[in-house]
């Protein structure tokens, strides 16, 4: 029902909940409504964990010589008067899994907070059954009383019971995911000036309409590659970049200004050059391991080669299907040269300079010693791509053909490209 799930919401606000835990509340939450009581106690709570077969709390009591059905018997069916409140019984239990080294509430840890002296008549109930706070903990750490149940040398202790809790859980992505109005208003500006070309209107600023929809593209483009970096970052640990409203896809988030989004679109209008845009500072200390610390790097490239075979596949769609005509053939130009710079940019990304994607990869498995030489490098090395790309000819011919051979594979034709880069030089 909406309201008990609500209901569960208010309580565990901040607080992480396994599926067992959620519906032991849930039912206790249910069981409380049809006394028209408005919160659950700590009675209706035990009385839910005490019949949920097959968990982990159910274990823990079976091995330790307690029959969960039998003391559900025993449980007297009005809790009103039970404490504490069904928010301090979660907090609680919290502080249980916290000690305990566990990433979520699980039904084992209401169980424990049933124990506490202040949660009666539950403890009462629970200690006269033989179970004290003690054995659970041993139990749900060592798993020492099944293990002498079943037999289990000293030497071969069992599994503990406890290691799937230990295991960091995936973050839910939903309530930190935003779309910024100011990225919508990108996207509505690149579809309108798409449409235009297509449809041959204003056919007298065709030039200026393709710069629009390149650029607004490209910066579309930079921010779904930092939103991939955060949301990656995000999933591996780092929950500081919700905060930073880098899951937003907001261009203004992704600083500063001016290295972002001036300087890479300046790069583009002089020399069709798909230079790195935005930033995403992340913590490397709070990701998982050094893994997806790379992850969190290589996620950044594969946005744009993401987008680089979307417009691929539109464009052999179109060629396929015959619709590209001499009415919208501008669109399509416009269309392939953004595509060719989004292949650039994967190509870019991934070289192995600071502070570029391709040395995020390497810089987790490096020396300290090669890390900090490179830390002092700031911003030096893009602006040595960016000099190099420019000023040394065959540097310059060898990246523009691995470019085109990349985007020939995925469907963008470097000579279709070519047509509409014409329409954005200023040189």
């Amino acid at each position: 029902m909406p309201e008990t799930s609500a209901a569960v919401d208010r309580a565990t606000s901040d607080i992480r909940l396994t599926r067992t835990a959620r519906e032991a509340l849930e039912r206790a939450v249910a069981d409380a409504a049809k006394r028209n009581e408005p919160d659950a106690t700590s009675v209706d709570v035990l009385r839910a964990v005490l019949m949920s077969p097959g968990t982990l709390a159910g274990e823990a009591m079976q091995s330790l010589g307690v029959d969960p059905a039998a003391l559900a018997a025993q449980v007297p069916p009005d809790g009103a008067a039970a404490t504490p409140a069904l928010r301090q019984l979660v907090v609680n239990a919290n502080r249980e899994a916290l000690v305990l080294g566990h990433y979520q509430v699980d039904g084992i840890h209401l169980l424990l907070a049933l124990l506490y002296s202040d949660a009666r008549p539950t403890s009462g109930i629970l200690q006269a059954a033989g179970l004290t706070l003690y054995d659970v903990r041993r139990h749900l750490q060592t798993g020492a009383a099944a293990a002498a149940a079943a037999g289990t040398p000293a030497e071969r202790p069992a599994r503990p019971p406890d290691r799937s809790l230990r295991r960091r859980p995936w973050p839910a992505l939903r309530p930190v995911l935003g779309v910024s109005p100011i990225f919508l208003g990108l996207v509505a500006g690149t579809i309108a000036v798409g449409a235009l070309l297509f449809f041959g209107l204003a056919s007298q600023v065709a030039g200026l309409l393709t710069i629009a929809f390149v650029v607004l593209g490209w910066i579309v483009s930079v921010c779904v590659h930092e939103f991939f970096h955060a949301v990656v970052a995000y999933v591996g640990g780092d929950r500081d970049v919700a905060a930073s409203g880098y899951l937003t896809l907001n261009p203004l988030r992704y600083t500063n200004v001016v290295m972002s989004i001036v300087f890479p679109v300046v790069a583009l209008l002089l020399g069709g050059i798909g230079l790195p845009g935005g930033a995403v500072y992340v913590n490397p200390a709070a990701l998982r391991s050094r893994g997806w610390d790379s992850l969190v790097s290589v996620a950044g490239p594969i946005a744009n080669a993401l987008i680089a075979a979307i417009i691929g596949g539109v464009i052999s769609v179109s060629f396929a299907a015959q619709w590209v005509t001499s009415a919208n053939a501008g669109f399509f130009e416009a269309l392939a040269f953004l595509g060719y710079i989004e292949v650039f940019a994967v190509v870019l990304n991934l070289l192995p300079i600071p502070p570029l994607d391709g040395y995020g990869i390497l810089r987790p498995w490096l020396p300290w010693s090669v890390r900090t030489a490179a830390a002092r490098l700031g911003m030096t090395g893009y602006l040595i791509v960016f000099l190099v790309l420019f000023y040394v000819p065959p540097v310059a011919t060898a990246a523009s053909l691995l470019v085109s051979q990349i985007s020939t594979l995925v469907g963008i034709d470097p000579y279709l490209a070519a047509l509409g880069s014409e329409h954005m030089r200023f040189r």
